[in-house]
C-alpha cells in the first residue's frame, strides 16, 4: 500500500510540473505571444481576429484566430510571434456566419475594433494607426468593439 501510494504521489508531483510548465495550449510560459483582449456586448458568436503585417493589413492575416466569448470577454491568442510591427483587428461574429457583416452601403452592422483603438473615418482603421512594434516575451493588448 505504501508502494502504491508513493507511485501516486510521484505521478501528483509529475501533473503538477507539468502544468506549472505550460499552459492548456501546449505553450510554455516564456512563449512569445500575443493575447488581444475584447469584450463583446453579449456572448453570442464569436470573436475573429487577426494578426497582420502591413502588407496584408485586413487582407491576409500573419496569424489568425477565432475564440469563444466568456462572460462578454473574449481573449485572442497568437503563439510564436516573431518581432516586428503588426496591427491586429477583431470583429464580433455575432451569427456564426464568419464574415463581418455590413449594410447595403458597406458599413459595417457588427462591432468591430483594431489596436490602439484605430479607428477610420471613411473607411476601415490604417495600419499605421494600429501598428505597434512586438518584441518579445508576452504582450497584452485590448481595444473595445463598437
Amino acid at each position: 500500500m505504501a508502494l502504491h501510494r508513493l507511485g501516486m504521489l510521484t505521478l501528483v508531483s509529475a501533473l503538477l510540473l507539468v502544468v506549472k510548465a505550460g499552459h492548456a495550449d501546449g505553450e510554455p510560459e516564456t512563449a512569445s505571444r500575443i493575447e488581444f483582449v475584447t469584450h463583446p456586448s453579449s456572448d453570442q458568436g464569436q470573436v475573429v481576429c487577426g494578426l497582420f503585417v502591413q502588407d496584408g493589413w485586413l487582407k491576409r492575416p500573419v496569424k489568425p484566430a477565432w475564440v469563444r466569448i466568456q462572460g462578454k470577454r473574449a481573449v485572442c491568442t497568437f503563439v510564436n510571434v516573431k518581432p516586428g510591427t503588426y496591427g491586429m483587428s477583431a470583429y464580433h461574429d455575432a451569427n456564426n456566419n464568419g464574415k463581418l457583416d455590413t449594410n447595403a452601403i458597406g458599413l459595417p452592422t457588427e462591432d468591430y475594433c483594431a489596436s490602439r483603438d484605430a479607428r477610420g473615418t471613411f473607411g476601415p482603421p490604417s495600419f499605421d494607426d494600429a501598428k505597434f512594434e512586438y518584441r518579445s516575451g508576452v504582450l497584452r493588448l485590448s481595444a473595445r468593439l463598437h
